[in-house]
């Protein structure tokens, strides 16, 4: 009797090896099981200030939800602030400067023309008087001459007994008339000609003061390059000024605080990590060796060990390369000596529905139904 309770104890446990065999095979055929599983997400985001400086505030802590946008920390900036003050008001003053002496220029400008314009022009008129006044003077030098002439026939006449006395002294008076008048005009026009030179030199005088306006262009010229110079910082400033903010690239939650109030950091230096919890995926690292019938659109069974739950999702996405191909420092096998291995591929699996407690770095398992070919 207890060989025959043996015998059938004996046989039921080969016919469940072989339908647990079985099983195993049938899942094996259709389903790919794997551990080397991560729950990952694209929006996780390192976020850190532009330049270097001490935290004056952090607005959030770990766990809060965030919007795009929000302001989640800042650095002290009253030093930029103050520069920013004493940059704006150098540059008010420099534009006061430049409109003042812009304004000079154009003054200078204008009272150079101005009088450049009247002197010329009296200086056409007095050009126009000498040439009259030398023509009118070689006019009676010519009618002198002829007096002269008559003078000098007059007198010998005279002294001859046949002309009167009074028609000698007529043609005398006459002679020395024209003769100091011609004088009178000589020194109107010694005058003339001297207050042309004196116009001459006043025009001179007025042309040398468009020096002052090539000075003055070179100043204006300068301090705008000074202005530019100064707008260039008061730029850099702001631009400061808006790098010492740190807002929400996007809608989430806020994943890690890495710094505290009153800290100093150096520029790049973590301070906050947020994320989007609805962006989550798993990402499976599953050997080469069960990937046959594994495609986008595969049904996946996800297992998450922190929450102890099973959850629906599907492949996404297979990478077009073995992890092993990123790694920093890849096999060589340039020597001859070569060991296989089973390559592992990044399979991408997204959730139907992100649930509830499900973290970012979470591990787990996952069973995929495989497609038939």
């Amino acid at each position: 009797m207890k060989k025959k309770i043996a015998l059938f104890t004996f046989i039921i446990l080969i016919l469940a090896g072989v339908f647990g065999l079985y099983k195993y095979i049938v899942f094996n055929k259709n389903y790919a099981e794997s551990n080397a599983v991560f729950v990952k997400s694209d929006s996780l985001t390192f976020l850190s200030f532009k330049l270097p400086g001490k935290i004056e505030r952090i607005y959030v802590n770990e766990g809060d939800n965030v919007k795009k946008g929000q302001l989640l920390a800042k650095l002290e900036t009253k030093e930029l602030i103050f520069q920013k003050k004493e940059l704006q008001n150098n540059i008010n003053a420099l534009e006061d400067k430049i409109k003042a002496t812009v304004i000079q220029k154009e003054k200078l400008s204008n009272d150079i023309n101005t009088n450049l314009n009247l002197l010329n022009n009296e200086k056409d008129k007095l050009q126009k008087n000498i040439e009259a006044m030398a023509f009118s003077i070689d006019a009676m030098k010519y009618k002198l001459q002829k007096l002269k002439n008559d003078y000098k026939k007059f007198k010998r006449l005279y002294m001859e007994h046949k002309v009167s006395k009074e028609k000698y002294d007529t043609v005398k008076v006459a002679f020395d008339s024209l003769k100091d008048q011609i004088k009178a005009e000589e020194r109107k026009l010694e005058a003339l000609m001297l207050n042309n030179k004196t116009l001459d030199l006043k025009i001179k005088l007025v042309q040398n003061n468009k020096k002052e306006l090539l000075r003055l262009q070179k100043s204006i010229e300068a301090q705008q390059n000074q202005l530019k110079a100064l707008n260039d910082k008061l730029g850099l400033v702001n631009q400061n000024i808006k790098n010492s903010y740190i807002y929400s690239p996007i809608n989430g939650r806020v994943a890690k605080k890495f710094a505290n109030n009153d800290e100093v950091v150096d520029a790049g230096t973590k301070v906050l990590s947020v994320v989007n919890p609805k962006d989550l995926y798993v990402l499976d690292l599953l050997e080469e060796t069960k990937m046959k019938g594994i495609k986008p659109g595969c049904k996946v069974k996800i297992h998450i060990d922190a929450l102890d739950k099973d959850f629906e999702g599907y492949v996404s996405k297979i990478l077009p390369a073995s992890a092993a191909t990123f790694a920093l420092v890849p096999r060589d096998i340039s020597s001859g000596e070569f060991t296989k291995l089973a390559q592992r591929f990044y399979v991408r699996i997204k959730f139907n529905k992100v649930p509830q407690g499900v973290l970012v770095g979470m591990g787990g398992e996952v069973e995929i139904k495989r497609m038939e070919n």
